[in-house]
């Protein structure tokens, strides 16, 4: 009689098979918590999470479209390589988030608080972020297109290669403090300048 495989090397064999990313379709979670929640590849659709919670969640790759995280606290959360369309992130509070290589079009950050957050390689295009505040950010490659970035606040951010509607803004900054330090130099004043005049109307 043939002996069972031990049921170990069985759990083992299911591990193999790859989870199927979860779907959210229609949902209504606001005030939602996510905490320690692996949440990789997801798709989110007609969701509001308003006022939600997520602490410590693995987004990586997943798929928001038309969802509501306005007044939204996420802390901790990856969500590197992920795709927002019609997002809402308005009066949010971002702490330590990576959104490395991420796409957000049509993305509302107005008002947002955004602490110690990736944006390195990421694209934004038509994003409202107006009036919000960045601080300890990595915009690294970043580019954003057509977004409304006006009273934003940017504090010891990084943005080296940064480009906004095709203008890489770092060197911007260093061609207007070139600009600021030649204008502060000192001037040499007129007899300085003018050669001085020969004795007796010798020529020098």
């Amino acid at each position: 009689m043939a002996k069972k495989p031990p049921i170990a090397d069985a759990a083992e064999d299911q591990g193999l098979q790859p989870a199927k990313p979860k779907q959210f379709h229609g949902s209504a979670l606001a005030g939602a918590d996510f905490d320690d929640v692996d949440l990789r590849g997801a798709r989110f659709h007609d969701v509001t999470l308003t006022e939600a919670k997520l602490d410590d969640v693995d987004l990586r790759g997943a798929r928001l479209h038309n969802v509501s995280l306005a007044e939204a606290e996420l802390d901790d959360a990856d969500l590197r390589g992920a795709r927002l369309h019609n997002v809402s992130l308005a009066e949010a509070e971002l702490d330590d988030i990576s959104l490395g290589g991420a796409r957000l079009h049509n993305a509302t950050l107005a008002g947002a608080s955004l602490d110690d957050v990736s944006l390195a390689g990421a694209r934004v295009d038509n994003a409202d972020a107006a009036a919000s505040r960045w601080s300890d950010v990595s915009l690294r490659r970043a580019r954003f297109e057509a977004s409304d970035l006006r009273e934003v606040e940017i504090i010891g951010c990084a943005i080296d290669g940064l480009t906004i509607d095709g203008v890489r803004i770092d060197r911007l900054l260093e061609e207007a403090k070139d600009r600021s330090k030649a204008s502060q130099a000192p001037k040499a004043t007129a007899k300085e300048v003018l050669p001085k005049k020969p004795k007796n109307g010798r020529k020098p």
